[in-house]
């Protein structure tokens, strides 16, 4: 059994993380002491090595004890208590970097399900990992385990979890699979973990209604897989409301289907200028950039302003948020910088930070998120034009059309007159993306993903859309 010891400088925040670690304990898998705080009630905030020592001893029974410290001066508490404690003892302590809250909590989990102290150790330091993977920080994602040979047995469970395989839910799974000799693997829309690793599942990013597989092979298979469907069936220790929604039926008369002539539009995109400055032209580049976004910022107020007005504000703040990102100061300094260190104009500095937002979106996991990239896309092609001082064209339609395009940005979507569009047929675009969360919520029915669609149709083209079942029927 390992055993954990948190060091803190704060007695309250030392407590506040033994909460949060004992929900993710059950049994008596591992111990967990405290060594908080100084023993003054003018100035309680400090670590003392003597506390260090007597929390240590006090769980020294085990295999191993893991210690987590908060602070610089905490560490020298720590490694100072190693050379009071009986040299027996010390010998089973090792002092761990890891983040003293993601760390302990990852620690208590694997020294719960029994892990060995390398195991934990190893938990504890790779907890900042899924944090890092959802804010794009460049941590990688979950690691690939190998599939069992032959892929060994299966058992497959949609989630129904509010919020998916979380912390708690999470650990009970690690607690549960831990016990087993069997070879096994967690999979997810192709990607595979080792089950037993809360940082694992936490890269995993299990959500609600995603379908999960454990494949398990070796001597009990069998036994971990019929622990797996009994976790799940219990939704893994969580309590789902199994509640559903009043639903009312009639007869369709109509299912989105509409009939009119074809209005082809092209995607603008504004056209290169990238090219090398001198250093004495660096701080006009960087003054170019900040009036193209402060121009763009004011776009996206009127746009925000014109979708509040057409369909309300859960819409409008789709625009608020784009508002946020590009007023975001380390974005831009990131650009300024670019600028001043590469000698490149402000187009290309630009370009290049927001190419690289545009890429850590469409790498992650999530499809909801992966969709964002079109919003960043959106906001770069705006500020280019501003830039180089183009006007955005606008998609006119004469009469009611059916619009037949390649891709469609949020902000083209808002500026439709939505009397005129009959409905919208992108080559590429993304169900999830907010350009067609914004025509959905318009009424202009819309199919993404309908290859060719620009090259086998023509403008003024007679067509038939059934928006329901994702087909253009054209006329000869």
């Amino acid at each position: 059994m390992i055993n954990i010891v948190v060091v803190s400088h704060s007695a309250l925040l030392a407590r506040g993380v033994e909460q949060l670690a004992r929900q993710m304990m059950r049994g008596d898998g591992c111990k967990l002491a405290l060594a908080a705080g100084v023993d003054d009630e003018q100035h309680p905030i400090g670590t003392d090595a003597v506390k260090v020592m007597e929390a240590i001893e006090a769980v020294a029974d085990g295999d191993g004890v893991l210690v987590l410290m908060d602070l610089g001066s905490a560490l020298l508490s720590a490694e100072t208590a190693l050379d009071l404690l009986d040299p027996d003892v010390a010998v089973k302590v090792r002092l761990c970097a890891a983040p003293l809250v993601e760390g302990t909590l990852a620690a208590v989990v694997a020294a719960n399900s029994g892990a060995a102290l390398e195991q934990v150790v190893a938990e504890a330091q790779g907890a900042l990992q899924a944090k890092q993977a959802q804010l794009g920080e460049g941590s990688p994602a979950a690691k690939s385990a190998a599939l069992p040979l032959a892929q060994g047995k299966s058992a497959t469970w949609t989630v129904q979890n509010p919020h998916g395989l979380h912390a708690r839910p999470a650990a009970r799974l690690v607690e549960t699979l831990a016990p087993f000799k069997a070879e096994l693997v967690l999979e997810k829309q192709g990607q595979c973990i080792d089950p037993r690793s809360l940082n694992q599942l936490a890269l995993l990013q299990v959500r609600h209604g995603d379908t999960i597989r454990l494949i398990a092979d070796g001597a009990q298979a069998d036994e971990a897989l019929a622990a797996f469907k009994a976790l799940a069936e219990q939704h893994f220790g969580e309590t789902v409301s199994e509640r559903r929604q009043p639903s009312l039926h009639g007869i369709p008369v109509a299912e989105s289907v509409t009939s009119g002539p074809v209005f082809q539009a092209h995607s603008f995109w504004p056209p290169t200028v990238d090219r090398r400055i001198g250093a004495d032209e660096v701080l006009g580049e960087q003054q170019r950039l900040r009036e193209a976004l402060q121009r763009t910022l004011s776009d996206l107020n009127r746009l925000a302003e014109r979708t509040g007005t057409l369909i309300g504000k859960p819409q409008a703040a789709i625009f608020g948020a784009h508002s946020m990102l590009l007023d975001d100061p380390d974005l831009q300094q990131a650009a300024y910088t670019r600028i001043a260190q590469q000698l490149c104009n402000a187009e290309q500095a630009w370009r290049q930070v927001l190419e690289a937002i545009a890429e850590e979106y469409r790498e992650l996991d999530d499809d909801y998120m992966r969709a964002r990239e079109l919003d960043v896309r959106d906001m770069l092609r705006r500020t280019l034009c501003h830039l180089q001082g183009l006007p955005l064209p606008t998609i006119a339609l004469a009469e009611p059309s059916i619009l037949v395009m390649d891709e469609l940005m949020p902000s083209e979507v808002v500026m439709l007159d939505r009397r005129l569009v009959l409905g919208i047929c992108l080559s590429g675009g993304n169900a999830l993306s907010h350009s067609a969360i914004l025509a959905k919520a318009m009424g202009m029915p819309m199919v993404v993903g309908m290859q060719d669609c620009l090259s086998k149709t023509r403008s003024g083209q007679k067509a038939m859309l059934d928006a329901a079942r994702g087909v253009l029927q054209l006329s000869h």
